[in-house]
């Protein structure tokens, strides 16, 4: 599979059916910035009710890099599958590759997104 296929089949499957409840809005940090100036947004997308990963994405659409949290589960538990603010082949992963995350703190670089994925513990 293409690297970020999964993450594409995932997020096919997950919008085939009302999902609401599995979606967890968020910005740097916990609360998701909602005015008028707000150039970020978060969001964990869980996936046990369809037997997948959760994923994770960050948003920044600003000029200049933003430092978020991300809000969900340890450094461990995370891994990053897509950074566009990175130069290639840092900018994805191959499924199975993906490098975990360190910590929880991500710097988002200017108009970027970032997707990380929880593993789901079978």
């Amino acid at each position: 599979m293409k690297a970020g296929g999964e993450l594409l089949d995932a997020l096919a499957r997950l919008s085939s059916r009302f999902w609401r409840d599995d979606v967890r809005w968020y910005g740097v940090g916990e609360t998701p910035g909602m005015s008028f100036h707000s150039h970020s947004l978060a969001f964990c997308l869980h996936g046990a009710s369809q037997n997948d990963n959760d994923v994770y994405v960050m948003i920044n659409t600003f000029w200049q890099a933003l430092a978020f949290e991300v809000q969900e589960g340890q450094p461990g538990d995370w891994f990053r599958v897509l950074d566009t603010s990175l130069p290639s082949p840092q900018d994805i992963f191959a499924t199975g590759l993906e490098p975990p995350l360190g910590n929880l703190h991500y710097k988002v670089g200017p108009r970027s997104t970032v997707v990380l994925i929880r593993k789901q513990v079978p």
